[in-house]
């Protein structure tokens, strides 16, 4: 049997970290944007092997690799339903740059999880299956509150007002008309394991993401968010070096409503003024990035303006 699914990406602006003693309850508050083209996802499964076989191959972008959330998910949910034998090949094509603030990790989840629950028929909803993908998420410590974010049918600006997994979080959105595009940039990864690994460093962040979080949710527009994102990087100390100077460079383009630094990942993401893009994308390309997306951030509803 083979399943497919497609997830989108989800790129973080700010985060604040929620940590208690239960799975189900920690996550992020946070926001950042929908990217339309995120996870592709094609598995095989076979249950007719021999007793004890439990193989879990996970190829991303053509690449064998050991993945903790694959291995997580698998185990979850076939010990669910009493399956103890299984031989699973996971085929992901990931589009976006991992390890970028993307939020490949979380989408990824929430594709392998989907693909798990139709391929085993297990009778249970979205939010419970994202369950399951929100716990491999923190248990692997490769992100904390991407796969919410993701399961909302609207986009725009997704904010995370109340952190959790599925059964527990809040999401609010900012709407985005059709004058505004975003464009973001991609220089190179940063591992995240170290940062949500140290309570201190959690702590200091969480105390600056919950004013850029209060100052957001009391003027809630596009412009707002991005001023704030940027504000957050800043003084977190994520933007340093280069990532800064080139924040600085762009923040002062002629268009350019606002820029700052994915969340966590050395990359950058802006909304330009439509008519400007074009001159924005040539001027970022002389950055030397690795990579360059442009997208209009998903809304549920179309909010066009003449």
């Amino acid at each position: 049997m083979k399943i497919r699914t497609r997830v989108p990406a989800g790129l973080s602006g700010f985060f604040v970290p929620h940590i208690t003693d239960k799975l189900e309850t920690t996550g992020a508050y946070g926001g950042g944007l929908l990217v339309d083209r995120g996870v592709e996802l094609e598995l095989s499964i076979d249950l007719d092997v021999d007793r004890d076989v439990r193989i879990v191959r996970n190829i991303v972008n053509g690449e064998e690799i050991d993945s903790c959330i694959a291995r997580y998910i698998v185990d979850r949910m076939t010990r669910e339903v009493g399956i103890d034998r299984y031989n699973i090949t996971i085929n992901q094509r990931v589009f976006v740059p991992i390890g970028g603030g993307y939020g490949s990790s979380g989408s990824s989840a929430l594709a392998i999880a989907i693909a798990i629950a139709r391929a085993l028929k297990l009778k249970t909803t979205l939010r419970q299956i994202a369950e399951v993908a929100h716990e491999a998420d923190i248990v692997c410590k490769t992100g904390l509150g991407t796969v919410v974010g993701l399961l909302n049918p609207c986009g725009g600006i997704v904010i995370v007002k109340r952190a959790g997994g599925p059964f527990y979080a809040e999401i609010e959105h900012i709407p985005i008309d059709n004058t505004i595009i975003a464009l973001t940039a991609f220089y190179k990864p940063i591992p995240k394991e170290s940062i949500l690994s140290s309570h201190e460093e959690l702590e200091r962040i969480r105390i600056i993401g919950v004013k850029t979080l209060g100052r957001i949710l009391e003027e809630p527009t596009p412009e707002v968010f991005i001023r704030e994102c940027y504000s957050f990087a800043i003084k977190t100390g994520f933007a340093r070096g280069y990532i800064a100077e080139i924040l600085r460079s762009v923040n002062s383009l002629r268009g350019v409503v606002g820029a700052s630094m994915n969340m966590i990942g050395e990359g950058i993401f802006m909304f330009v003024e439509r008519e400007y893009i074009n001159d924005v994308e040539e001027y970022v390309k002389k950055l030397n990035p690795r990579w360059i997306y442009i997208w209009r951030p998903i809304n549920c509803l179309e909010i066009d303006v003449t």
